[in-house]
C-alpha cells in the first residue's frame, strides 16, 4: 500500500488526495503536516462536519494517519512513497525544496513560486532530483487539450502562427473576499490564473516564451475606504452592496437563501492589491505571438470563457472549456468541424489525470506529464508579466 504524506491539508489538496481512490490503487494518507494538525486530527476522529466543509475528510484513508505541525518532522519520522503539498502559495517553494532533499515523488500545487528568489531556489533544489514531480496543471491534461494537441501535431492547420487566449473567471470574487486577497501570500493574479493558461499554451505549441509585455488594472475592487478585515455581515452597506450575501441571493439569484458567514470580507477594502483584469503579449522562441486576457468581474450570462484560438496557415482551431467543444476551420476547403465533449468532471477532466500521474509516479516512478520544468517556466513567465505591468516595459523571460 502506497503511503502518502500531505504538507498543508487545505481544501484543494484534500480533494485531490481523496480523488485518487477512483483508480483502485491501494494507498493511505500516512501523515499530515499542518499548523492545524490537532484540529484536523480531532475532526477525523470525531467526525466534525464544520471541518469537513473546508477539507475533504475521508475516514477510510485516515484511520492510521499521524499528525505533525512541522513538515521537517514528518519527513524525518515517516517513511513515505510520495508527498502532496497544499499549503498557501507563498510556502509552495519552501516545502517543495524540503521534499526535493528526500527525492520523493511530489504533487505540487501551483503557482510553484511567487517571487524571483523562490523560482531560482526551486530550480536549484530540483536540479538533481530524479523522482517525478506532478505540478497541478490540469488544463494541459484535459481531454480537450489532448485532442487539440493531437490535431496540431497532425499538421492539419499547419504550424501554429498566432495564438489568442482568454480567461473570463466566473468565480472572480474569491480573489477579493477570501484569503486569496492576501497579495503577499498569492503574488497577484497572473500567478494565480495565468499560470495555468500560459502552461497549456506552451504545451500545445511546443514552444518556450522569449519576451513578454503585460498590463493589468485595478478599477473596481479594493478602491474604497473600507477596512481590510471588514466582514460583509458587519458592513453598514451590506443591504445595498451588490457583492454582499444578501444581494447575491436577492438580486443575483444565487443559492436558496441569504447566507452570512464568518469568512467573506469586503471586496472593496482599500488594501487589496490584486488586479481585476490583465493582459499579456508573449513572443515565443520561434517568433510566434500570443495574446492573453483575463478578467475577474464578469457576471451572469457574460461568465465562463476559457480557451483559445490557434491560427495556422491551413486552418484555425477554436476551443473553450466552458463551451465544451472544439471548432476546426479549414482555410482552403469549405469545411468546419465541431467536436463536442461530454461529462462534467473537476477541472474539465484534468484533475483525474493529475492524480493518476501522481499514483503512477509513486507506484512505478513513471515520468510526470506536468513536470517541475513546466511549473518553473510558467511561474517565471507570470513573474515577468507582473514585472512588466509594474514597470511598463518589455522583458525577456529568463532566470534573473
Amino acid at each position: 500500500m502506497l503511503k502518502v504524506g500531505i504538507i498543508g491539508f487545505g481544501l484543494r489538496v484534500s480533494h485531490m488526495a481523496a480523488a485518487m481512490k477512483i483508480f483502485d490503487v491501494p494507498y493511505k494518507i500516512a501523515a499530515i503536516a499542518d499548523p492545524a494538525a490537532e484540529k484536523i486530527e480531532k475532526s477525523v476522529k470525531e467526525n466534525i462536519p464544520e471541518i469537513h466543509s473546508h477539507r475533504r475528510i475521508d475516514p477510510d484513508l485516515m484511520k492510521d494517519t499521524r499528525y505533525f505541525t512541522s513538515a521537517d518532522e514528518m519527513l524525518e519520522k515517516i517513511e513515505l512513497d510520495g508527498v502532496m503539498i497544499g499549503t498557501r502559495c507563498y510556502l509552495h517553494t519552501e516545502m517543495a525544496c524540503k521534499v526535493a532533499k528526500k527525492n520523493l515523488p511530489l504533487f505540487l500545487e501551483k503557482p510553484v513560486a511567487i517571487t524571483f528568489d523562490q523560482v531560482k531556489m526551486l530550480e536549484k533544489a530540483f536540479k538533481n532530483v530524479t523522482a517525478p514531480t506532478v505540478i497541478s496543471f490540469p488544463l494541459r491534461l484535459t481531454p480537450m487539450a489532448q485532442k487539440v494537441k493531437q490535431i496540431i501535431d497532425s499538421g492539419r492547420i499547419g504550424e501554429v502562427e498566432h495564438v489568442v487566449a482568454w480567461n473570463d473567471v466566473p468565480y472572480g470574487s474569491v480573489y477579493f473576499n477570501s484569503w486569496y486577497r492576501n497579495y503577499h501570500e498569492v503574488g497577484g493574479l497572473f500567478l494565480q490564473k495565468a499560470t495555468h493558461d500560459f502552461d497549456y499554451i506552451f504545451y500545445l505549441t511546443g514552444r518556450k516564451p522569449k519576451m513578454i509585455a503585460a498590463m493589468n488594472s485595478q478599477r473596481i475592487y479594493g478602491k474604497r475606504n473600507k477596512p481590510f478585515e471588514l466582514l460583509c455581515r458587519d458592513c453598514d452597506e451590506k443591504m445595498e452592496c451588490i457583492e454582499s450575501p444578501f444581494n447575491l441571493f436577492y438580486k443575483r439569484f444565487k443559492g436558496e437563501k441569504v447566507e452570512w458567514n464568518d469568512w467573506q470580507k469586503c471586496m472593496f477594502s482599500k488594501e487589496i492589491k490584486n488586479e481585476d483584469s490583465g493582459n499579456a503579449l508573449i513572443e515565443l522562441d520561434n517568433g510566434v505571438q500570443v495574446s492573453y486576457s483575463q478578467n475577474f468581474f464578469v457576471r451572469n450570462q457574460a461568465v465562463g470563457r476559457r480557451g483559445a484560438r490557434l491560427y495556422g496557415y491551413k486552418g484555425t482551431i477554436d476551443f473553450d472549456w466552458y463551451r465544451n467543444n472544439i471548432i476546426i476551420y479549414d482555410h482552403f476547403t469549405p469545411i468546419v468541424e465541431k467536436i463536442d465533449f461530454t461529462g462534467d468532471m473537476p477541472h474539465f477532466g484534468g484533475d483525474r489525470e493529475l492524480v493518476y500521474d501522481f499514483l503512477m509516479a509513486m507506484k512505478e516512478k513513471r515520468p510526470s506529464r506536468s513536470p517541475i520544468e513546466a511549473g518553473i517556466t510558467s511561474a517565471l513567465t507570470c513573474l515577468w508579466a507582473r514585472e512588466s505591468a509594474e514597470k511598463r516595459q518589455f522583458f525577456e523571460v529568463k532566470m534573473p
